[in-house]
């Protein structure tokens, strides 16, 4: 006769947030030490390259240090699929994005309100949105949603309703950005970073609710970053920014979760916790 392994029970939940999000802040805080205090040639291309390096190759074995050791539950739950099956939950995430920015900016550009004038050839616009991809995707997109969306939301929900652990999230990754940015360039940003931060954070957590996984946020966060990136930068002017924030940018915002229903429709549990239960057996042959 067998029996099974005893259930390892994680480590209290406040505990694990705090490690996870205090190691977050650390990694962030680390690169941007190591470029104030290495660098001095700005943010050229090399250095936006070790920066994403950096910044992943920390995130990733945080979350699976805490995962095994902190949560002692399997990867699974994060939602992060295998690759062969992240294909449909990825592009409704990047068309979540691009679907109502492409609708806003080319109704915009068709009446004139707004206007894009180039100031490099295209070529060299595509060739940099092309990079944008890669960079953003490794610095910004995988490691952000892979913490915030992923292991935060995830222990925030077995405990409280999904939509509530959206907004906790949110609450966190507001404290972290505009944290950042205010540690940089003062108290003055704080308001309008913090309602930025936090609005993102939303719509991101409420993709991770609706579709059961974590590439629908990182497709979206991935188009949104590449977008706004190309078209508010230096190589793109325009005479209507905040036309082209609305048509462009916030639009997306406002009907990522209609787009998002459209694309992937499926029932959704919003209002009740999700905790995790896994048998001492399962667990154990998860962490080896």
């Amino acid at each position: 006769m067998t029996t099974s392994p005893p259930t390892l029970r994680p480590r209290p939940l406040a505990f694990r947030l705090l490690v996870v999000f205090v190691g977050a802040v650390a990694i962030w805080a680390l690169m941007r030490w190591l470029n104030e205090t290495l660098l001095t040639d700005g943010l050229t291309i090399p250095v936006r390259l070790a920066n994403a390096a950096l910044v992943c190759g920390l995130s990733i074995p945080l979350i699976v240090l805490a995962r095994r050791h902190l949560d002692r539950r399997p990867w699974a739950g994060l939602g992060l699929d295998p690759l062969r099956q992240a294909g449909r939950p990825f592009l409704v995430g990047v068309a979540a994005f691009l679907v109502p920015s492409a609708v806003g900016l080319t109704a915009a550009l068709l009446t004139g309100w707004v206007d894009l004038q180039p100031q490099v050839p295209w070529a060299t616009i595509l060739g940099w949105a092309a990079l944008l991809v890669m960079l953003v995707f490794f610095f910004e997109a995988l490691p952000e949603e892979l913490i915030f969306r992923g292991y935060l939301q995830r222990n925030l929900s077995t405990v409280t309703a999904p939509w509530v652990a959206a907004l906790g999230q949110a609450v966190l990754f507001t404290a972290f950005g505009a944290g950042l940015w205010v540690a940089s360039e003062g108290w003055g940003v704080l308001a309008e970073r913090g309602v930025m931060f936090f609005a993102v954070a939303v719509v991101l957590g409420l993709l991770r609710v609706q579709t059961g996984s974590l590439w629908t946020p990182i497709g979206f966060h991935l188009a949104f970053q590449v977008v706004a990136q190309s078209l508010l930068g230096e190589r793109m002017s325009t005479s209507n920014e905040g036309g082209l924030m609305l048509t462009a940018i916030i639009s997306a915002f406002v009907l990522a979760t209609t787009v998002t229903a459209f694309l992937l429709p499926r029932e959704v549990n919003w209002s009740r916790p999700e905790p995790e239960r896994t048998s001492g057996h399962d667990l154990d042959r998860s962490l080896r």
